[in-house]
């Protein structure tokens, strides 16, 4: 019995014929499982040892971000280049205004205005395809390239529908930028400092919409006649160095979980350890360790739903989120936050218009100052129902007329504006890199961005209609219901991802992490 012990059993034998038969790997596959198997080193490097504690930050990192956060900074600025322009490119007898700049009717710069978002929700879904296939910073160095097209059209052109057709190709290169900020952000940052850079993004979007606002009013103006004009022509050029000025994303480090989930475990160290200061061995081993069995070949792109659906529960809160954050009626109280500082008593409309820009810029601020101190769903909570509070407040000041003071409105709307600011402005987007892994990072971020434009465009298209028919009091009463929802399905929904990775996240949510998707191969 001894002497059989140590004798190999036939390939034929019961033992053999009962034990499941190991997987055979697609003959095509071989030599890149091999390479990747080589390359990744994907044995645990320290196994039983507790995973490793934040690394630091490097100064690189912060030049890094504050590099990619000029994408949001334009698309606040070119969002709201209509705002300062409108008065004078809508002026009738353009005789009046100097350098040609009054070219179209009030009907032809609604259309100039709100194509943009139609130009976002394709750009969205570009941005998924083009950062999964070269890179987050290489594909946002290639949304400076038909925006500074679009700028250099707006700069010289004078027929509404070619200035229009410019909007629409600015509008399709903020739709790719807004998709990939996130991804870049939430890929570098460290988990300490997620919260804070994430929010960092909707900042410098209200940075974006406050930058132009005083340069088209105060900066880039003519005078003709004794009447100011904005020159929005001179107010294209400062956009194009914008423009030009994110060409720079090329010198800054790679997304490291980018480069590992390609394979490139080398470059994945190297970026990594650009963006750390002091050692960060073990979150590199780590990084190489956890993305060692989620690779994904070089070629694949926006084709790989499959893996995405993965994820179910993780895509219904992007989609649910953002849905909520555009369907809340920010651009109804945009819309009529001049009508409602001139009720208080403010006659100046730039005035208040800037303003107004400065509050969401200094709450935004505080937001990232805030967000890594407090939980997501408890600033998300509180926004959505300050938000709610604010509508109703709205509501009743319309529904009564004049029996409350004016300064009741002011106060609505300073409420909507904290709320929105500190939370359901600015969560949504640094959600994207919390609730979805690398792998479909991209495609998910497009589809949750095309869901924020989409919806955008349905209530600017459908606000004016709605209060004709309805009027302004039950408009802003259906938005704060909007706005009670928000706050339920968070409650409801969304599990809480401060200080927590990825991976334990995604446990919450699909119980085990779902199931995670396996090697994926696609050949040209």
């Amino acid at each position: 019995r001894r002497a059989r012990r140590g004798r190999p059993r036939p390939a034929g034998s019961m033992t053999e014929a009962l034990r499941p038969a190991a997987p055979v790997a697609d003959a095509r596959a071989a030599p890149l499982v091999k390479s990747v198997a080589e390359s990744l080193a994907v044995e645990d490097p320290h196994p039983g040892r507790a995973p490793p504690g934040p690394s630091a930050p490097s100064a690189l990192l912060f030049v890094a971000v504050a590099v990619c956060c000029i994408s949001p900074v334009l698309l606040g600025f070119t969002l709201c280049f209509t705002s300062p322009v409108q008065g004078t490119m809508t002026l009738p007898g353009s005789e009046a205004v100097p350098h040609n700049l009054a070219v179209m009717d009030k009907a032809e710069f609604s259309t100039f205005a709100s194509l943009l978002n139609i130009g976002a929700v394709v750009g969205a879904f570009a941005g998924a395809v083009v950062s999964d296939l070269v890179g987050r910073k290489k594909a946002l160095a290639l949304t400076s390239v038909p925006h500074i097209v679009s700028w250099v059209a707006i700069f010289v052109l004078a027929q509404p529908m070619t200035l229009t057709a410019a909007r629409l190709l600015g509008g399709f290169a903020i739709g790719m930028g807004s998709s990939i900020t996130p991804c870049y952000i939430g890929e570098v940052a460290p988990m300490q400092m997620r919260g804070a850079l994430g929010a960092a993004n909707h900042l410098c979007i209200t940075g974006g919409v406050l930058l132009v606002n005083v340069l088209g009013m105060y900066v880039t103006v003519v005078h003709h006649g004794g009447v100011s004009y904005c020159n929005w022509r001179q107010l294209a050029l400062c956009g194009l160095a914008m423009d030009v000025a994110l060409l720079s994303i090329l010198a800054m480090p790679e997304s490291p979980k980018w480069l590992a989930q390609r394979g490139d475990a080398a470059g994945a160290r190297a970026a990594l350890a650009h963006l750390r200061a002091g050692d960060c061995t073990a979150e590199q081993d780590a990084l190489v360790f956890a993305t060692a069995g989620k690779l994904v070949s070089p070629d694949s792109s926006f084709g790989d739903m499959g893996s995405l659906w993965d994820y179910k529960r993780s895509l219904a809160i992007a989609i649910g989120i953002f849905f909520f954050q555009q369907m809340s009626g920010v651009n109804a109280f945009t819309m009529y936050t001049n009508a409602i500082c001139r009720q208080a008593g403010v006659q100046n409309d730039s005035a208040a218009t800037i303003a107004v820009a400065i509050l969401q810029v200094v709450f935004t601020g505080i937001s990232c100052v805030i967000m890594d101190r407090h939980g997501r769903r408890t600033l998300l909570g509180m926004g959505s129902l300050m938000m709610c509070a604010a509508h109703f407040g709205l509501s009743a000041y319309y529904h009564v007329g004049g029996a409350l003071p004016p300064w009741f409105a002011l106060l609505s709307l300073g409420m909507f504006i904290v709320g929105f600011s500190l939370a359901v402005g600015p969560i949504p987007w640094l959600l994207m890199g919390e609730i979805f892994p690398t792998a479909v990072l991209g495609t998910a971020s497009s589809i949750g961005t095309a869901v924020n434009w989409g919806t955008s465009f349905f209530v600017t298209l459908t606000f004016e209609g709605l209060q004709d028919a309805l009027g302004r009091d039950v408009v802003f009463f259906c938005y704060g219901l909007v706005c009670f929802g928000c706050f339920v399905f968070v409650r409801s929904a969304l599990p809480e991802t401060r200080n927590r990775t990825v991976n334990e996240v995604l446990s919450d949510l699909h119980g085990g992490g779902g199931r995670s998707p396996k090697l994926s191969i696609v050949h040209a």
